[in-house]
C-alpha cells in the first residue's frame, strides 16, 4: 500500500511540474499599440490599421482581424478597413496568436462621418454633496443610491451639438451636456454612455465605468 501511495505521489508531482512548465514556458503575446492612420473616415472610404505586437523570447505571431461593420482586407500586422455606408462608431478587433497558441486581443474604435465628427474632450465626474467617489484603473468606484454629476466636454464644427445619454444601471436625470446619475441600490458594474451629435447627424460616443459598492465600505474612502 505504501509503495502504491508513493508511486501516486510521484506521478501527481510530475504532472504538476509538467503543467507548471507548460504554463511558464508559453508566454502570452503583448500588443503594444493598435492604431489607424486617422480617427475617422467618410462612408465607404478606407483606413489603414496597424498592430504592433511581440512575444517574450521572440517567435512567429499570427493575426486575426474582425470588424463590427465594414470590411477588413489584408493579413498580418497591417490591414485596411473599408467603412460601411452608415454613419457611426465601429470596433476593429485583432487577435494575436503565438506559435504556442497563446492569444491577446485588443480593439480600436473608429468613426464613420460625413465630415469632421464631434470631438469629446472628456467626461468629468463629481460627487454630489458627498465624498463617496474614488478613481480606479477601470473608471470609478461609487456608492449605492448616491448622486453624481457628469459633464461631457465636447465640441463640433458643424451645427449645434446635442447629447444622448444611456446607462445599464441606476437613473439619469437631465439632458444636454450635464446630467445627474444616481447609482443603483445594488453592487456591480455600471456603464454610462453619452453620444454627441452635430448638426449634420455625425456622432461620437464615450463611456464611463462605475463599480458600485455598498456604502458600508464608504468609511474607508
Amino acid at each position: 500500500m505504501k509503495r502504491i501511495f508513493s508511486v501516486a505521489v510521484i506521478i501527481g508531482a510530475a504532472a504538476i511540474l509538467l503543467l507548471a512548465s507548460a504554463c511558464t514556458g508559453s508566454p502570452f503575446p503583448t500588443i503594444s499599440s493598435l492604431t489607424s492612420d486617422a480617427t475617422w473616415t467618410a462612408p465607404g472610404d478606407s483606413l489603414r490599421v496597424s498592430c504592433v505586437a511581440s512575444v517574450s523570447g521572440g517567435g512567429e505571431l499570427s493575426y486575426s482581424w474582425s470588424a463590427s461593420r465594414g470590411t477588413v482586407t489584408g493579413s498580418g500586422p497591417v490591414v485596411d478597413w473599408t467603412a460601411p455606408q452608415q454613419v457611426g462608431m465601429y470596433d476593429i478587433t485583432v487577435v494575436v496568436t503565438s506559435a504556442q497558441g497563446r492569444t491577446e486581443t485588443q480593439s480600436l474604435s473608429l468613426i464613420v462621418s460625413n465630415g469632421p465628427p464631434p470631438s469629446i474632450q472628456g467626461l468629468v465626474v463629481t460627487a454630489r454633496d458627498h465624498t463617496y467617489l474614488r478613481t480606479t484603473a477601470a473608471g470609478y468606484q461609487a456608492a449605492r443610491t448616491y448622486e453624481y454629476d457628469i459633464e461631457c466636454m465636447a465640441s463640433a464644427t458643424q451645427g449645434e451639438i446635442t447629447y444622448e445619454w444611456s446607462h445599464d444601471g441606476g437613473e439619469i436625470d437631465g439632458d444636454g451636456s450635464a446630467v445627474i446619475w444616481t447609482a443603483p441600490d445594488r453592487d456591480g458594474r455600471v456603464t454610462v454612455t453619452v453620444k454627441v451629435f452635430d448638426g449634420e447627424g455625425n456622432w461620437a460616443s464615450k463611456s464611463l465605468v462605475f463599480q458600485v459598492v455598498d456604502c458600508e465600505a464608504c468609511v474607508v474612502w
